[in-house]
């Protein structure tokens, strides 16, 4: 949306810029209208990035439930993410996707980008993630982790990360749904790797839904040299309700979860490859 308005908007000034101007069709006349085009999308993007640093200052304490935060933080990212860094998201299963907020999404994690993708699938959502504590030190971006209800969590089994699952436990509770990698780091590639019992307390302790994502080839955003848009694939699996689960403990949950996602990755696998 946002890179639409920006591009049509230079177009628009470059147009009134290249009548007012009575430019001629030289070369030179040419190259001044495409000079004056680039420095439009230039000073709309700075325009664009400074009102994103007024919302996410501003905004910082007011309750992260409130959707409409998570909507305007998903709308930046995906001008970011999706128009500047030339990303094609394929989503299928969203028929699948919670019709209330009492859930926890485990997902396979490939790339840094994972949750940002996530997030505008469950746009309906004010869909927080539980991350690494060192991004929680970063300037800005902390207040926006913070604002939108994301938590950190010391790679240390020590007091720190008892209180951030207990917190996170609290917010699904209240209405907020929240994100968890129960690989516990990105892998890179295609392949999952085994998940941590310890990453499906959350949900059992908040007696909430399981909504498995399965993510295929978000790594390809890593290459540097990427021209042409890129492909990334997001699948958003059948819901595992609490009924369903509820007599497991958390290591039959993790293989269970493991083996939904890993399913839907061989058929990636079968399908792209």
């Amino acid at each position: 949306m946002l890179g639409l308005i920006q591009i049509v908007l230079s177009i628009v000034l470059t147009v009134i810029f290249g009548i007012n101007n009575a430019i001629a069709f030289t070369f030179f006349g040419v190259s001044k209208v495409i000079l004056f085009f680039l420095i439009c999308n230039i000073v709309i993007t700075f325009i664009f990035l400074f009102l994103f640093v007024i919302f996410v200052y501003t905004t910082e304490k007011i309750d992260y439930r409130k959707l409409w935060k998570h909507k305007i933080a998903n709308l930046i990212s995906m001008y970011g993410f999706r128009f500047y860094n030339r990303v094609r998201l394929v989503t299928t299963g969203q028929e699948n996707l919670p019709k209330d907020r009492n859930f926890v999404v485990y997902s396979n994690h490939i790339e840094y980008t994972d949750p940002i993708f996530i997030m505008q699938v469950y746009k309906k959502h004010p869909l927080a993630f539980i991350g690494k504590e060192p991004l929680f030190k970063i300037i800005g971006l902390k207040n926006l982790l913070h604002g939108l209800g994301n938590l950190p969590l010391n790679k240390h089994a020590n007091k720190s990360a008892l209180e951030t699952i207990i917190q996170a436990i609290k917010q699904v509770k209240g209405g907020m749904p929240m994100g968890v990698f129960p690989e516990a780091k990105r892998t890179y590639s295609d392949n999952l790797i085994e998940f941590k019992p310890g990453a499906f307390k959350l949900v059992q302790k908040a007696k909430a839904d399981i909504s498995p994502v399965c993510l295929y080839n978000m790594h390809a955003l890593s290459n540097k040299v990427r021209i042409l848009p890129t492909k990334v694939y997001l699948t958003v699996l059948p819901v595992i309700k609490y009924e369903d689960y509820k007599d497991l403990d958390s290591i039959a949950l993790s293989k269970k979860v493991f083996k939904v996602i890993n399913d839907q990755m061989e058929i990636f696998k079968k399908e792209k490859e």
